[in-house]
């Protein structure tokens, strides 16, 4: 019996392989990805007799720690400087400034319990939607009283949002994917805290071409290490 976690994680990585291969960059690849992510959750979710709770103006989970591989802020940042202005970059780089100088003051333990509003969130929507993160992507609650009660009570742990086993699994399975087409292209694959690195990436013009040289991309910004 065929595995769907390999079908969905190889069918993505085989896709995003020659993508990646015939571009300058990881950007085309990387937004071709995520319209194919969104149609497989889509699938998944119509298929589920189980459905997410979350609804549009519902922000309790742009309160968490999200970390990113470069190539992910590299599209943000190009999706920010083609659709904000100035002022509005502006005020983006002061409110990420902030969060940056508590996160340096937190340990990793910390702030997976402290409350931090994403500074790209506006009136409760994500500014960035449609190049949002896989790791933004992948959450979804059945449960948005739950959601809420974490939020109330970060430091609480045992707190269970609920989760659509399917819908997590083919999440997972097309990021794999991705990731593992991306390792091929000898680009920086690094996992940095996104919000450390969104800053640097705004504040330094060299960002990119580091990226494309293979080098590490981001020198300031935190680095995460899950092993």
């Amino acid at each position: 019996m065929t595995d769907p976690f390999q079908t969905a994680a190889l069918s993505e990585y085989q896709k995003s392989a020659a993508q990646l291969a015939s571009g300058k960059d990881a950007n085309a690849a990387l937004k071709k990805s995520y319209e194919r992510y969104d149609n497989l959750i889509a699938k998944a979710i119509d298929e589920s007799d189980t459905k997410p709770d979350c609804k549009a103006g519902c922000a309790f989970c742009c309160y968490y720690k999200v970390e990113a591989r470069a190539h992910e802020i590299l599209l943000i940042k190009e999706y920010i400087n083609r659709h904000f202005n100035t002022e509005k970059i502006a005020s983006l780089k002061t409110a990420l400034e902030t969060n940056v100088s508590i996160i340096r003051g937190l340990t990793p333990e910390q702030h997976l319990t402290t409350n931090l509003q994403c500074a790209l969130l506006d009136n409760n929507q994500c500014s960035i939607y449609p190049v949002r993160p896989f790791r933004c992507r992948n959450f979804h609650s059945t449960d948005a009283n739950a959601c809420e009660q974490s939020h109330s009570d970060p430091s609480n742990m045992e707190i269970a949002t609920g989760m659509i086993e399917d819908v997590a699994m083919f999440a997972d399975a097309h990021t794999q994917g991705f990731e593992a087409a991306a390792d091929q292209t000898g680009k920086d694959t690094r996992i940095y805290d996104f919000t450390t690195a969104l800053l640097e990436a705004l504040c330094d013009e060299h960002t990119l071409k580091r990226y494309q040289r293979g080098k590490k991309t981001f020198q300031q910004a935190i680095e995460i290490d899950l092993n």
